[in-house]
């Protein structure tokens, strides 16, 4: 399904050159402006029955142009390359790879129209994609590991496909990889990057080929020729490697990288941030393996293994032991292996207990954390929360066995808190367990920590409410047929009046600033928070966030709609932002009704964004933040606009963005979750 942008998304990063000097990209093809002719964007220049409208990007194997077919009508992506040192044979070999990418019909592979000539000239014409590469997406900020899981997945299954059709890649890195508007990936360059270097005669054996910091061993050490499409799988492994610790597992010098690539195991991901999932882990370093034997066996392979991992269902691959990279390494280095082995009978003991130190170190330490409660007395059950989604895991609960106030044993992360008193009183909470106690607290109460002498630490106080559900819809009874608790949602989103009225606020948010037109209308959905102010702004009126199920739920009728007020499409008005309650037709059938599920602001709900098949992403947050980005519901407040999302569309925003128009309202449990 395609979905329409929000008005969140920056046109300004759609397409920009590649950055000069990373030493990942070193050699590469990676498209660069011509800034020697300003002009030349705009002369009016033609190839064949193709308009040259803007050149896109330059590299050592060509030029790459938008152009118009005036032929048919259509924006075109013409990549011509350069031909000085081509023989005849050259030619013709091209034109075979070039012939055998456009025989590629896969929704993620840049589509390969056809070849043209005029005169001399050769031109490789393609689908446009409009969007930016991977490698500049990861220039933009870090993606999240469910991000990076499902970018890969679907690139690995783009890749078996082409595999299974005979065609090799031989160069997969981020520059060659297109992101569209919608955050979607497309392999480019099948069959041609092999093209995209000084020579043409790169099948040749001994010849090096591909961009260094990405090809494998056996590219590396000059048997380019005989690769196959274990060496593709390789490069994914690069690829997965990359998006999940900020670099590539490898780099250095042309001549120092390809050695390490030949020679040296990768550091584990874990060591370089050790929030990385061990699964994740294993499945990268699987890839990465010496041995193509030791590999996956296909990029399919590979894509079931990580949609393993999405479904929390154990993997294929596994964890490498030390002991096995120990023989994978003697099988490389026979020799010295040998004289190393006849040394080391006398250190066994030595290193035995090095290795039982380093393993217990690496292990995650809990830490001991004060749990206090106002009025205190309060039953307490935490849930970790799943770093992909966000969401609480519920089959993992951590019961202390005495009332609050009270001090828990946790290990790092993200907790779900629910604090219940005798009387019934309840709330739902969020709090944070740092990696390192010493490092600097954020200020929201639910990011926020107290160190402690005796290196404890303290959670900012829990408040219980007196449990006022006024102005809120019970959704999800406990006879209906499905998963969800049931659940209380307001009616309407959080106004600029909900705001002012509450004397804990003490200044305006960025969005009211300056706006004074803002504060003379008070059913105004109350948008411009970050993410951590709506929590915020929740748990002290003693609520939550909804979270993206029970949001669902609510704005499909218990999901047996496509809108709140039924299935039809609709209506064809202004979609603006604007007081609540004003687009009457957007309510739910619910007694009472919620109002402004689709139409007005977006919502936050508490998950982190994470695309999948089901559920695709209209946007991708363009700028790097700490922890991740979070999801978005219900309309994009834009103009005007087309639409053909509905309610189960997602997008996602920096978790500490200004410049959106997102709103949020809240919910709370029906009752607590113990």
């Amino acid at each position: 399904m395609h979905l329409t942008r929000p008005q969140f998304t920056d046109p300004a990063s759609a397409l920009r050159p590649s950055q000069f000097g990373n030493p990942a990209e070193e050699d590469s093809d990676s498209f660069r402006l011509d800034k020697t002719d300003p002009g030349s964007r705009r002369a009016p220049r033609t190839f064949s029955h193709y308009e040259l409208l803007e050149i896109m990007g330059e590299g050592q194997f060509g030029i790459v142009w938008r152009a118009k077919d005036q032929r048919l009508e259509r924006i075109v992506a013409l990549k011509l390359p350069h031909l000085a040192d081509w023989d005849e044979h050259a030619r013709m070999m091209f034109l075979r790879e070039a012939r055998a990418a456009a025989t590629l019909e896969h929704p993620h592979i840049v589509r390969v129209h056809g070849i043209d000539q005029e005169e001399d000239q050769l031109g490789i014409v393609s689908q446009f994609i409009e969007g930016q590469t991977l490698f500049h997406l990861m220039q933009d900020r870090r993606l999240t590991f469910a991000e990076s899981t499902q970018m890969l997945v679907t690139i690995a299954e783009a890749v078996h496909h082409a595999h299974e059709a005979g065609v090799i890649h031989r160069d997969l890195k981020p520059s060659n990889i297109l992101v569209d508007l919608e955050g979607q990936p497309h392999v480019s360059d099948f069959g041609l990057a092999k093209w995209s270097g000084d020579q043409v005669t790169l099948t040749d054996p001994g010849l090096v080929l591909g961009t260094p910091a990405y090809m494998s061993p056996e590219q590396a050490c000059g048997d380019s020729h005989a690769v196959d499409r274990r060496s593709d799988v390789y490069s994914l492994g690069v690829l997965l490697y990359e998006m999940l610790t900020g670099k590539p597992p490898f780099e250095g010098d042309s001549t120092l990288l390809l050695h390490r690539i030949q020679r040296q195991e990768p550091r584990p991901p874990r060591s370089l941030n050790a929030d990385i999932p061990r699964d994740l882990e294993a499945i990268g370093l699987k890839c990465l393996a010496k041995a193509p034997a030791d590999r996956y066996g296909t990029a399919q392979e590979l894509a079931d293994d990580l949609r393993r991992f999405l479904a929390g269902e154990p993997i294929a691959a596994r964890s490498v032991s030390v002991a096995e990279h120990c023989i994978s390494w003697a099988r490389r280095n026979p020799t010295l292996a040998t004289s190393l082995a006849v040394a080391a009978v006398s250190t066994v003991a030595a290193v035995g207990l090095a290795c039982s130190f380093f393993l217990t170190r690496s292990r995650p330490e809990t830490l001991s954390v004060s749990v206090v409660t106002e009025p205190p007395g309060a039953v307490v059950v935490l849930y970790p929360l799943n770093e992909l989604t966000g969401e609480p895991i519920l089959s993992q609960p951590k019961r202390p066995n005495k009332k609050s106030p009270l001090a828990a044993d946790l290990l790092p992360g993200d907790y779900l808190v629910v604090a219940v008193l005798d009387d019934g009183r309840f709330h739902e909470v969020f709090r944070h367990v740092p990696r390192n106690p010493d490092a600097l607290p954020d200020h929201y109460p639910h990011r926020s920590w107290e160190r402690r002498s005796n290196g404890a630490i303290s959670w900012f106080p829990i408040t219980i409410p007196m449990g006022d559900h006024h102005g809120m819809a019970l959704l999800a009874d406990e006879e209906s047929s499905h998963s969800l608790s049931p659940f209380l949602l307001d009616q309407q989103e959080v106004t600029v009046s909900d705001f002012l009225r509450d004397t804990r606020f003490n200044q305006l948010p960025p969005s009211l600033r300056g706006h004074p037109e803002l504060l003379q209308t008070p059913d105004f959905p109350l948008t411009g928070l970050f993410f951590d102010e709506a929590v915020y702004y929740a748990e002290l009126v003693g609520k939550r966030l909804p979270t993206a199920q029970e949001y669902e739920f609510a704005a499909t009728n218990g999901w047996t709609t496509r809108f709140p007020w039924g299935d039809t499409a609709p209506p064809a008005e202004s979609w603006t932002l604007t007081s609540i309650g004003l687009k009457e037709f957007d309510r739910t059938r619910s007694d009472p009704p919620v109002l402004g599920l689709f139409s007005n602001a977006s919502e936050f709900v508490l998950a982190q964004h994470s695309p999948s098949a089901s559920m695709p992403s209209r946007d991708i947050a363009l700028t790097e933040d700490h922890p991740a980005s979070v999801a978005v519901r219900g309309g994009p407040v834009q103009a005007d606009a087309h639409f053909e999302n509905d309610p189960r569309s997602e997008a996602s925003i920096v978790r500490k963005s200004l410049r959106e128009q997102v709103g949020f309202r809240c919910a709370k449990s029906k009752s607590p979750r113990l």
